[in-house]
């Protein structure tokens, strides 16, 4: 089992030398790879709700990419999850090519559809596409990562023998990971991806069951197309605030706002007694899972009266409570 940690890449306070102070930190715990969370724009309420806000997750990956480097080590680069629709899939293409080549071939691509109705108006996109979207800007992603000179002709792009000139070093292409759960994620995964980051959901981040249910269809469904080794299966974003408290555990923080007659923006880390957190990873690996990705929390709370110190406190206890006790992989 591999262990991953959510970079909270917030527009506050994630900068310099902080993220180098967490990247180092993550390092000196053995933490596998540092994933990122994608939103463009948001409503005031919203911003408050997502943990005040997110750099743009592709200027953020090559930053990061360039502290690790530096710092000497080479953690996987993944997203839980970069909303495929936000953007121009030649545009993306390139950034994703981009960060792969800058970063040594360390690029996990998360692909998700989005939710956020105001977000994608805002942008000038149909919500109701987003699925049909998907699968063409992905399609022609792949397209222009594997062909030198590529030509792609869809309901959204069009163009003919034309090149983004920068490649991935990964070849054919980074892994592409699809972060939703159900019938039309789970094809595009068996038909053209290569594995399934399902977001956290809930306080504990999916249940057993559903986990499992979820990777047999999907193995499934990979054997139907033919497909030759086995999917990637990441766990993703699971929030956890850690405690060696037996008596918080089951308690929870709770950071965000909410607006009547709108959806609530909250973000709720349950207290979870880092005992509980071991069993609960070595179970997700019995289901088959290959990464758990932590979602740390990063707010101020308690003795911690600024983000990077409760951010370093809680990397602190993963590497001396949880990662030692989990079987590596």
């Amino acid at each position: 089992m591999k262990i991953g940690v959510i970079l909270p890449a917030y527009a506050r306070w994630l900068r310099g030398d902080a993220i180098w102070a967490i990247c180092e930190k993550a390092k000196e715990i053995g933490v596998d790879s540092l994933h990122f969370e994608d939103h463009v724009i948001f409503t005031p309420h919203q911003y408050v709700g997502y943990g005040n806000g997110y750099m743009d997750i592709w200027t953020s990956m090559s930053y990061v990419s360039a502290v690790t480097n530096v710092q000497g080590w080479a953690p996987i680069l993944g997203q839980n999850v970069c909303v495929i629709p936000y953007r121009p899939p030649i545009q993306q293409a390139k950034c994703a090519a981009t960060v792969d080549s800058l970063s040594g071939g360390r690029l996990m691509l998360g692909a998700g559809t989005g939710y956020n109705e105001q977000e994608f108006a805002a942008l000038g996109l149909n919500v109701h596409e987003r699925g049909d979207m998907t699968d063409e800007y992905l399609k022609c992603m792949i397209e222009l990562w594997t062909h030198p000179v590529a030509s792609f002709h869809g309901k959204y792009v069009n163009f003919d023998e034309m090149t983004i000139s920068v490649r991935p070093l990964q070849q054919p292409h980074p892994p592409i990971l699809v972060g939703a759960t159900g019938k039309r994620p789970f094809r595009r995964i068996a038909e053209y991806c290569q594995g399934w980051v399902p977001g956290a959901g809930g306080r504990e981040g999916g249940s057993l069951e559903a986990l499992a249910a979820g990777w047999e269809e999907i193995n499934k469904l990979w054997k139907e197309y033919g497909r030759q080794g086995k999917p990637y299966f990441a766990v993703g974003g699971v929030r956890h605030h850690l405690t060696t408290d037996r008596a918080q555990a089951g308690e929870a923080v709770t950071r965000g706002i909410g607006k009547e007659g709108e959806r609530v923006y909250i973000s709720t880390f349950p207290m979870t007694h880092v005992d509980d957190m071991v069993s609960r990873i070595r179970s997700v690996g019995d289901v088959g899972a290959d990464t758990y990705v932590v979602h740390l929390p990063s707010y101020r709370h308690g003795k911690f009266t600024n983000n990077q110190d409760m951010m370093t406190n809680q990397l602190e206890m993963l590497g001396e409570h949880v990662i030692p006790k989990v079987a590596r992989g």
